[in-house]
C-alpha cells in the first residue's frame, strides 16, 4: 500500500469518526432540548395565575391612576392658595406689629401725662393743706412704691418695649384717681 491509499484511509476513518460523533452531540441537544422546552413551559404554566392576578390588578389600579392626575393638580392649587393665605396672615401680622408698636408709644405718652398730671395734682392738694410741693411728690412716690412692693408669686420678664401691656394701663388710672381723692 501506497502513502496516499493509507493517508486516504485515515481520512475516510476520521470523516465516519465525526459523523457518528455529531450524530451523538445532535442526539444529546435534542434530549437537552426537550428537556429545557419541558422546564420553560412548566415554568409558563406556573407563572400564568401570577400573570393573571397582575392584570386584574393593573385593571383594578387604572380608575385610580387616571384619578391621581386631577388630585396632584387640586393638591397644587390648594399648596398655592396656603401660600397666599400665608404671605396675607404674615401682612397682617406684621401691621399688627406696627399698630401695637404705635399702641405702646401711646401707653407710655399717656402714663407720662397721668404721672405728670397726678404729680401737679398732688403738689396743688399740698398746697391748699399748707405743705410744700416736695411732700406731695413724696407721698406720690410713695403710693406708686407701695403698688410695686405687692407680693408677686414668680416675678413677670419685662414685656417687649414695642407691645401694650393692659394690665399696667387698667392699673395706672385706678391707681391715679384713687390718689386725686
Amino acid at each position: 500500500m501506497d502513502f496516499l491509499q493509507i493517508a486516504l484511509i485515515v481520512l475516510v476513518v476520521a470523516g465516519v469518526w465525526a459523523v457518528v460523533e455529531v450524530a451523538l452531540t445532535m442526539r444529546a441537544a435534542r434530549r437537552d432540548v426537550e428537556k429545557l422546552t419541558t422546564s420553560a413551559n412548566e415554568v409558563i404554566e406556573q407563572a400564568q395565575p401570577i400573570v393573571a392576578k397582575l392584570d386584574g390588578m393593573v385593571d383594578e389600579l387604572e380608575p385610580a391612576v387616571k384619578r391621581m392626575a386631577p388630585l396632584a393638580e387640586k393638591a397644587e392649587s390648594s399648596v398655592d392658595a396656603a401660600n397666599v393665605s400665608i404671605e396675607r396672615l404674615n401682612g397682617i401680622l406684621e401691621d399688627v406689629s406696627s399698630v401695637s408698636g404705635t399702641a405702646s408709644s401711646v401707653t407710655g405718652a399717656v402714663n407720662r401725662v397721668a404721672e405728670s398730671a397726678a404729680s401737679g395734682v398732688a403738689s396743688v392738694v399740698s398746697r391748699l393743706r399748707g405743705g410744700s410741693p416736695a411732700e406731695g411728690a413724696a407721698r406720690l412716690e410713695g403710693a406708686a412704691e407701695e403698688r410695686t412692693e405687692e407680693p408677686a408669686e414668680a416675678p413677670e420678664p419685662p414685656a417687649p418695649a414695642r407691645y401694650v401691656d393692659y394690665a399696667e394701663i387698667s392699673a395706672a388710672p385706678s391707681a391715679n384717681a384713687s390718689d386725686a381723692e
